[in-house]
Parts: C-alpha cells; sequence; structure tokens
C-alpha cells in the first residue's frame, strides 16, 4: 500500500482551499433555490459549485497550517483568500450567461463581496432567482468575512489565527470576544446570523414575500446593498420596510462585539462607548441638516424618513435606494458625499475609514498642536477614557494618510478616462468606502455602466483596498521579491503547485 503523502504546510494555499470550498457551497445553495422556482440556471450554478467543492477540498486536503506563521504569511494569506473569492464568485455570473465579458463578472463578485453594491447589471430584474440569490449571498458572506468564517472552522489555526482576524477585520485593532480566537470568530458569526434572521422575519411581517425577505435580510445585515429590484427597496414603496431597513442598517453599521455583549446582558460597554456616541451624533446631525437643505420637494414624515434613509445608508455604506438625492440640492449631496467615505464603527460590516479612526485622529491631532506650545510635555492619544499606545496610533494616522492618497489616486485616475469631475470623485468615494451609489453619472438610479472599462477596473481595485483597508494588499503588492519571508513563501507555493 502506497503511503499518504503529508500535507504541504502552506497557510495561504489551505485557506484558500476553503474559500473555494464557501464559494462552491454557495453557488449550489444558489442552485437549489433556482430549482424551488423553476429557474433556468440550475445545472451551471450546480456545475460550478461542485467544481469548486472539488478544488476547494483538494487543496484543502494537500495542505496544512504551519507550525509557525510569519508575518507575511497572515497579509498575503487574507490578499490571497480575497483574490481567489473574487474570482470564483465571478464563475456563477459567466457560467449562467448573465455576465458575458468576464471583467464585468470580476466587478460583480468583487462588488458583492465586498459588500459596496455597485453594479454592472443592467437590468436586474429579468434575472433568475438562483443568480440574484447568489448576488446576495457573496453580500453576506463577505460581510463578515470568509477569514472570520474559516477561523471559526478551522480545526486549529494556533496563534496567527487573531493575526489573520485582525488582519481582515475593519477598523484598527480586531477585539478578542473569548481567550481562544476560534470561538471569538463563531461568536461574531451567530450573532451575525441571528441579527440577519431577526431582519428576515422583520422584512416578512412587513410585508415582503419569503424570498425578498431572505434576499434583503442578507444585504441589509451585510450592509451590501444589493436586492434584486431596479428600484431597490423603493420598488416596495412601504414605510414600514424602510423603517427597518433604517434601524437595521444603522445597528448593522454599529460594533457586532457591542452587540454581542448586549445579548449576554452587559449593557456597559455600549452606555460607555464614546464612538457610538459620535455614530449616532453623526446620523441625527446629518439627517436633520440634509431634512432642512435638501430640496427634495417631500414634507412631514417623508421628509424625515427619506432624509434618516439617505443618511443612514451612506454612513453604514449599504447603498440602499428609495429618493434620488442626486436631484437633492447641492449641499445635501456635498454632505452625503462627504460621509460616503466614513463608513460606521470598527467591528461591523460597514466599509469607510470608521468613526474610531475619526476620533484617535481628533486626539492625536489635538496632542501635537499642544506639542507646538509644550514640546516636552508628554500627552497620550486617547479615545475617551482609552489610551492608545503611540503604536495604534502611529498606525490609524498612517492608514488615514494611505487612505487619502488612494481616494485623491483613484478619482485622478478615473478622471483621466474622461469622467467629469464629480462622477469621478463620487466613484472613487463609494469604491473607495464601499458604499454603492454615487453622485453625478453613476447616482442612485444609475449603475457603473456608466463609466469606461478602465474606470471600472479602477474603482474594483478601490473596493478591495477599502474592504481589507489597504494594507493586506498593499503589502503583497509592494513586497520586495529579495526579502527572505518573501522568498520563503513564493517557494513554498512552487511547491504546493507542484503536489
Amino acid at each position: 500500500m502506497p503511503r499518504l503523502r503529508r500535507p504541504l504546510p502552506h497557510l495561504g494555499l489551505h485557506i484558500a482551499g476553503l474559500t473555494l470550498g464557501v464559494a462552491g457551497a454557495g453557488s449550489a445553495a444558489a442552485a437549489a433555490v433556482d430549482a424551488v422556482h423553476s429557474g433556468p440556471d440550475v445545472v451551471p450554478l450546480l456545475a460550478v459549485g461542485v467544481a469548486l467543492i472539488l478544488l476547494g477540498v483538494g487543496l484543502w486536503w494537500l495542505t496544512s497550517v504551519p507550525a509557525r506563521i510569519e508575518l507575511i504569511d497572515v497579509f498575503a494569506t487574507v490578499a490571497v483568500a480575497w483574490v481567489v473569492m473574487a474570482a470564483a464568485g465571478s464563475l456563477p455570473y459567466l457560467a449562467t450567461g448573465t455576465l458575458s465579458s468576464v471583467g464585468d463578472a470580476v466587478f460583480e463578485s468583487v462588488s458583492g463581496f465586498t459588500t459596496t453594491g455597485a453594479t454592472v447589471l443592467r437590468p436586474i430584474e429579468g434575472n433568475s432567482k438562483g443568480i440574484l440569490f447568489w448576488r446576495a449571498l457573496s453580500q453576506w458572506i463577505g460581510g463578515m468575512g470568509v477569514i472570520v468564517l474559516v477561523i471559526a472552522v478551522l480545526p486549529t489555526i494556533g496563534s496567527g489565527g487573531m493575526n489573520l482576524l485582525q488582519a481582515e477585520a475593519p477598523g484598527p485593532t480586531g477585539e478578542r470576544l473569548t481567550p481562544r480566537v476560534r470561538h471569538t470568530a463563531r461568536n461574531l458569526w451567530v450573532v451575525y446570523l441571528g441579527f440577519t434572521i431577526v431582519v428576515g422575519v422583520a422584512y416578512l411581517l412587513a410585508g415582503m414575500g419569503f424570498y425578498d425577505a431572505i434576499v434583503h435580510s442578507f444585504t441589509t445585515v451585510s450592509t451590501g446593498g444589493f436586492s434584486p429590484y431596479n428600484a431597490s427597496l423603493g420598488h416596495f414603496d412601504s414605510a414600514a420596510i424602510e423603517w427597518i431597513a433604517i434601524v437595521a442598517m444603522f445597528l448593522a453599521g454599529g460594533s457586532f462585539a457591542l452587540w454581542y455583549r448586549a445579548v449576554r446582558g452587559r449593557f456597559g460597554p455600549i452606555v460607555q462607548s464614546i464612538e457610538l456616541r459620535l455614530y449616532v451624533v453623526m446620523v441625527l446631525g446629518a439627517t436633520t441638516a440634509i431634512a432642512i437643505t435638501s430640496e427634495s420637494g417631500a414634507t412631514g414624515h417623508d421628509l424625515i424618513r427619506d432624509s434618516a434613509f439617505s443618511v443612514v445608508t451612506i454612513l453604514s455604506t449599504t447603498g440602499y435606494g428609495t429618493a434620488d438625492f442626486g436631484s437633492w440640492s447641492q449641499g445635501a449631496q456635498l454632505m452625503l458625499l462627504l460621509l460616503m467615505p466614513l463608513g460606521g464603527m470598527a467591528g461591523s460590516t460597514a466599509g469607510g475609514v470608521k468613526m474610531i479612526r475619526l476620533l484617535a485622529a481628533a486626539s492625536f491631532a489635538h496632542r501635537e498642536a499642544l506639542r507646538q506650545l509644550h514640546p516636552r510635555m508628554q500627552r497620550p492619544t486617547r479615545i475617551g477614557s482609552t489610551v492608545l499606545p503611540d503604536v495604534t496610533a502611529n498606525k490609524v494616522m498612517g492608514f488615514l494618510v494611505l487612505a487619502l492618497a488612494t481616494f485623491g489616486s483613484v478619482a485622478v485616475i478615473i478622471v483621466l478616462t474622461g469622467v467629469d469631475i464629480v462622477t469621478a470623485f463620487s466613484a472613487s468615494a463609494t469604491a473607495f468606502g464601499n458604499v454603492g451609489p454615487g453622485l453625478g453619472d453613476i447616482g442612485p438610479t444609475s449603475d457603473f455602466l456608466a463609466l469606461p472599462a478602465e474606470a471600472r477596473a479602477v474603482s474594483l481595485v478601490a473596493m478591495l483596498l477599502g474592504r481589507l483597508e489597504i494594507y493586506p494588499i498593499l503589502l503583497a503588492l509592494v513586497a520586495v521579491p529579495g526579502n527572505r519571508f518573501v522568498r520563503r513563501y513564493v517557494l513554498r507555493t512552487r511547491n504546493a503547485l507542484r503536489l
């Protein structure tokens, strides 16, 4: 009997295998949904699902988690997993003929998994229930994060698990809810699943059909914004559904770690969270300002609801549409444009910079201003009563500089493709902030097909940079071939591909 070959220790390929398996399971689930509705895409969706599952299981079986995980492994693994997931996610669109262009299929896939919600699917209605379910499911998977899901199910990940969680988690630091990182990932997914069920039931009670309630619960809780209708949530013309969405989007833009503690009966962290206070103040303040200045033509409760919906859908980076804010006053549009890259709280499914970084940056700037008067003064960077270590404060400021540089560079490149300035800057803000709709030619009643293919390609990269918060992708792109860690990683990958 021949001896079985020992699995190759390679974190990137091991997690890539599990990632392919997740994508395959999602495509198979979409095939089942299409079969229930007697749709035309059962066979291609199932074929893609089975192929991805077999490929993923094979890659997972041939590899294992290394005993020692280097930092370069962490960043490279996160980047590789998301690129693999984006590529795999494009296959259902191509196999079913929903999108014929590889570039458009990858764009739709990346927009789904990064929960951006920018689409190139035109029209949306008329496509099969299975493919529209896949769009929503891709956002739900990407909302909490594929790495978080993998860690939750991986039997052993060792000390590198927390580094992986931090590299993918939105915010300057990852938060450990339990002593074991695997249990932390599992608890986050339990809260995420429970929240999804509650929102789905609420939509169902408000008058949505069963399919619509499931699909919209996926894209609300993930702050993704994909809808199976061209008019998004405006299709239902229901005040009850819109208020449910407003509350759900606001909660999804908050910290799931806080909500986990609330479920456990610990409300102290919620009361003490200065980040949550800033988030609430920004929502209420922006809603009031837009209600006063929007010139939308709505009055009374409709004006309040339209203003609150637009602010929350942008700040939480969900991107649903009910009102055409592209026709509002210039002041209201500018305010929404400024909200696009900000995002919600750290530890949420929202994209953007995050409230906690704004607080840290304000404290850091205050300290540096005081040091101009008192050069020898020792004053830490604080967020409320919490003192930030200098390494974390420096990381926050570094991220903000990179974010500003990314936003500006993407906007300039899009302008160079022939797009007008308003559309280009809003495309950069909405792509990097993972929001979805923008202003100008990509307003809430339009889509990204209004942009040239080159501009869509740049926006695609911006979506990945925004969702992974720059560092994993940037380090994977600029890694120096002569670096010994990179050389070791490439060598292990080469050996794995020879199996």
